[in-house]
């Protein structure tokens, strides 16, 4: 650097450019350099007599000055004899710090940010002597590997490349390390001073440094690709000069190396960035899925921490949504990916907010409410209220979190009879659907054995209808299918005069549909049982079907290629299958007959079977229409057409009404049917609707497939493909996927094999449009529920006494066991550090022969003992507890309940007064949890017991 000085004005030399003027001092060289990368202006003030202290000043652009010392010494220290070895190694202390980096001019620290405003990170020295001395060389320090490592020097990660770190894209975090091989050879542009001897400086009078300034430069030449070099001073040695201008033209050569090192590197960051603008292009026009627009937006700012973030609402949902598909997935793209995104306890959180209790979800009536406010108009809240069941597999879990037995029906029977809780089998869920929009939105859910009777399914609608008034929500139609006590009442509300219910708090009609595509199968089914008369004189059979099938199924090409052996020979399930019925009693196979009947291969009574599957196909299709541009019978009710099509409707109400089933087992004639009576119920329900929907509430047009349960069976689809596909899920399962199809705002299933066609629903509201609070969702007072509200009434006292005799007069084996659980539960409570205590409930030496076999020779304290007056209680709790089991077993805070019980019985243990109070607590809680999990599991045992019994009844039934 100090060559710099017999430069002239406006030279370079290693990338920094010099000043226009220099100190002409006679003792003193003062050489003013300016870094064209950091845009600093730096002075270095070099001595003749060179010390420990020499004083170096910076001064920036910004006027800002900052003075600091740096030690450093020369050759002539080094060969001065009359300095000792100690003083020269004062060189060991120069500027180095442990907490700067230690490279030439760069005064980064672990606080500091680069250019890009990332926090710059510092490394040590590598392990490897080898790539540690590349290092040493690299920087030009004078100190060996020892010295370095114990002053703890560190190199900031600016002077090191993506390509030295183990994950290039990811260099800038914490985890990343550095190649073993990497070495610092980025922005190293200013060597060091002490690298250079100071000898050869020559001080010359001001006059004699004025007369060489400025000094004659060489003419620079483009091609060489080399910085412009100045001539020598004549003054100077000639050994001197020629050292001096082999360093000059070395250093040269490695920065311009270093400088196409840096181009290079540079290009490929351009197109990698490049690739990236396209990208988020892409996304911000909208090209992306949301999910797919939130990561990539999250992926842009990746350098952001997801520690202590605040995650907006609309993160939050879309993780939820990335949830909702898979756990694993969601672990991966967080914490494989590094893509920041809330914990999964973040989602848990939020999704357990819906559901909590069976009954009306009061989040989302409140997350409707807000939604409808006011701006929204009337055709926008006007929705269909619609009701459908689901198998699940009976199962019992204790959840000890929530102090609740899941997975009994809570309309336990009467507790005379002593008979066990009924294990829930399926769930009714009630679901809102728009009639103007397309949105749906689950209320509430019901878990019952069976059936939710006639007087719990009335308590359900109601229960409904007052809450969507209270989210403003005007409910039309009332969907459901003919599931035995559902139509029972529904019937009795409802006829064909007046197909419809009174609303509990306006009084408005609200009309009741049956599920068309239910009607559609019960029909098929009849048909297949029974030959259907219509029209007073025509006759439907199934064996005209049979027939066209088995002429149709020979030819290579056939009329009705969709028919297979599974339309007519139906396995079990598939009766449920709407496309399975559609198919047969379709428009192709009606034109298939009547083609086979022109060619003489089927009678001619089998037109009358075809006249019958198009006309059921038609009505199907009039109260199945979908889009607004369908055509024919498909096609929506429109308010230029409607008297047409009303008539059309009325036309269909009369074939239907002339029904008559002539059973093949010879049997009486049978007039109706009740998929006839919902046949009718919905085509004049569908009538009156909309005749209303158009008149009244100013509809253009009516699709009537948005009074069907199709939403709901889709919503069902992706419950059963939560986490892994499962027809028949327990109910613990169908509420959690439920409470993440509710949070998420999933409208379509992934699943192409599903039994109805995508509704083209979007969820009403999502986690993001939810409050932040805890969800208080309870089931209110009037509820099919309310049995769980009444209060645990104590057994008689004959049978608990029973109970408690028949542990008294047990077998040895019982009290063995007893014994032994006794011990768990004491040990486990923590009770025993008091001695007092201790010596009360604990006995030396076990009674049984159980606790002594079971105990190993090695260990140290073995299992614990009870007293005998310990085991008397735990005796006790025994008989209380399988005394009590059916009638407390389906309240909530069930474990408590058995504890309140327990203290009211006064079952007491040996415990002193300070402690007895906590003894009686731990240890009734805790024998309380035991049993009850062990109770579940018993019972999940007998379940599927009687499960697979019943299903070998049937197969041998079925045999016979």
């Amino acid at each position: 650097l100090l060559s710099m000085a017999k430069l002239g004005s406006g030279s370079e030399f290693s990338g920094v450019k010099t000043s226009s003027k220099i100190c002409t001092h006679p003792k003193k060289a003062l050489v003013l350099a300016i870094d064209s990368r950091r845009n600093r202006l730096t002075s270095f003030l070099a001595s003749s007599q060179v010390g420990r202290d020499t004083e170096f000043k910076v001064i920036r652009q910004d006027g800002e000055r900052k003075d600091f010392t740096s030690h450093f010494t020369s050759k002539q220290c080094k060969n001065d004899k009359n300095t000792s070895n100690a003083s020269c190694n004062h060189h060991t202390d120069m500027e180095f710090s442990s907490k700067r980096c230690c490279a030439a001019t760069c005064t980064h620290t672990a606080q500091s940010l680069t250019d890009e405003g990332v926090a710059v990170r510092m490394h040590r020295f590598p392990a490897d002597d080898g790539v540690a001395n590349r290092w040493r060389q690299m920087l030009e320090i004078d100190l060996d590997i020892g010295a370095i490592r114990k002053m703890g020097l560190r190199v900031c990660s600016v002077h090191f490349t993506d390509n030295d770190y183990s994950c290039p894209s990811l260099r800038h975090e914490y985890t990343t390390r550095l190649r073993w091989n990497a070495v610092p050879d980025r922005e190293l542009t200013l060597p060091r001073l002490i690298a250079h001897d100071l000898t050869h400086l020559v001080f010359r009078s001001d006059e004699e440094a004025d007369n060489l300034y400025p000094p004659e430069l060489q003419p620079f030449n483009g091609t060489d690709g080399e910085p412009p070099q100045a001539e020598e001073q004549q003054t100077m040695p000639t050994a001197n000069s020629s050292t001096n201008q082999g360093h000059a033209e070395q250093r040269s050569n490695n920065i311009i190396a270093q400088l196409r090192s840096k181009v290079r590197r540079q290009k490929t960051t351009i197109r990698q960035m490049q690739a990236r603008i396209e990208k988020a292009k892409a996304v911000q026009s909208g090209s992306s899925s949301s999910i797919a627009t939130r990561l990539m937006q999250q992926k842009i700012r990746r350098d952001v921490r997801s520690r202590g973030m605040r995650w907006t609402k609309k993160d939050i949902a879309c993780s939820i949504q990335l949830h909702h598909k898979g756990s694993s997935a969601y672990r991966l793209v967080r914490n494989k990916w590094k893509i920041p995104l809330p914990s999964s306890s973040t989602i848990r959180r939020r999704i357990r907010q819906y559901f909590v209790l069976p009954g009306i979800c009061n989040l989302t009536i409140r997350s409707l409410q807000s939604k409808f406010d006011a701006s929204s108009t009337n055709q926008q809240r006007i929705a269909t209220l619609c009701f459908d069941g689901m198998s699940l597999t009976p199962s019992l879990r204790y959840q000890q979190h929530r102090d609740v037995v899941v997975g009994c029906d809570p309309r336990t029977a009467d507790d005379s009879k002593e008979q066990l809780p009924r294990p829930v089998n399926e769930a009714i869920v009630a679901v809102l659907r728009g009639v103007f929009q397309d949105w749906k939105q689950p209320i509430a859910y019901y878990p019952v054995f069976r059936t939710l009777g006639q007087e719990g399914f009335g308590i359900a609608i109601d229960e409904c209808l007052t809450a969507s008034h209270k989210a403003g929500i005007k409910v039309v139609a009332l969907v459901a299918d003919q599931e035995s006590t559902q139509w029972a009442h529904l019937s009795r509300r409802a006829d064909t005069a007046n197909p419809f219910l009174r609303h509990p708090v306006t009084g408005e009609p609200v009309y009741v549909i049956v599920d068309i595509p239910h009607c559609l199968k019960n029909a098929r089914n009849a048909l297949m049982k029974n030959d259907i008369k219509f029209n007073e004189c025509k006759l439907a059979k199934w064996q005209h079907l049979i027939q066209f099938y088995q002429n149709d199924s020979g030819p290579s090409l056939r009329l009705a290629s969709k028919l297979t052996d599974a339309h007519f020979s139906l396995a079990l399930g598939q009766k449920m299958k709407v496309s399975l019925a559609a198919q047969v009693l379709s428009h192709s196979v009606a034109s298939g007959i009547r083609t086979l009947v022109h060619h003489n291969e089927l009678s001619e009574d089998a037109l009358q079977t075809a006249e019958f599957a198009k006309r059921l196909n038609d009505i199907f299709d009039m109260l199945n229409s979908a889009h607004l541009y369908g055509k024919g019978f498909q096609q929506p009710i429109h308010r230029d057409t409607l008297s047409a099509q009303i008539d059309r409707l009325t036309e269909a109400e009369d074939f239907v009404r002339s029904w008559r089933f002539l059973p093949l087992n010879g049997r009486a004639v049978k007039p109706t049917m009740p998929f006839k009576e919902g046949w009718l119920l919905s085509l004049s329900a569908t009538k009156q609707l909309c005749t209303t929907l158009i008149r009244d509430h100013h509809f253009d047009y009516v699709c009537t497939r948005r009074f069907t349960q199709d939403h709901v069976e889709n919503l069902f689809c992706i419950i059963r493909g939560h986490n892994g596909f499962n027809d028949r899920p327990e109910l613990s399962s169908f509420v959690g996927a439920l409470r993440s199809v509710a949070a998420s705002g999933l409208a379509q299933p992934d699943s192409t094999s599903r039994n109805c066609e995508d509704d083209n629903c979007e969820a009403a509201i999502i986690a993001a449009c939810a409050s932040t609070g805890a969800g208080d969702c309870v089931t209110t007072k009037a509820g099919p529920q309310n049995s769980s509200s009444v209060v645990c009434q104590a057994p008689q006292q004959q049978l608990l006494q029973k109970k408690l005799d028949s542990w008294q007069g047990a077998s040895n084996v019982s009290l063995e066991a007893a014994e032994y659980v006794g011990g768990y539960v004491l040990k486990r409570s923590r009770v025993l550090h008091c001695q007092v205590c201790n010596s009360l409930l604990t006995a030396s030496e076990s009674a049984g022969v159980h606790i002594q076999h079971k105990t190993y020779s090695h260990a140290f304290r073995g299992l614990t003992a009870p007293s005998p007056v310990a085991l008397v209680a735990f005796m006790k709790m025994e008989a209380e507890f399988a005394a009590l089991t059916s009638s407390f077993i389906i309240q909530p805070r069930v474990a408590a309940r058995f504890v309140n019980h327990l203290r009211e019985q006064l079952v007491a243990l040996p415990a002193c007064e300070l402690h007895h109070t906590r003894v009686h607590n731990q240890v009734f809680k805790n024998f309380a949890h035991l049993r009850l999990h062990h109770w579940c599991r018993r019972e999940m045992k007998n379940l599927r017991a009687v499960a697979q019994k019943k299903k070998t009844m049937g197969k041998i039934r079925k045999l016979h």
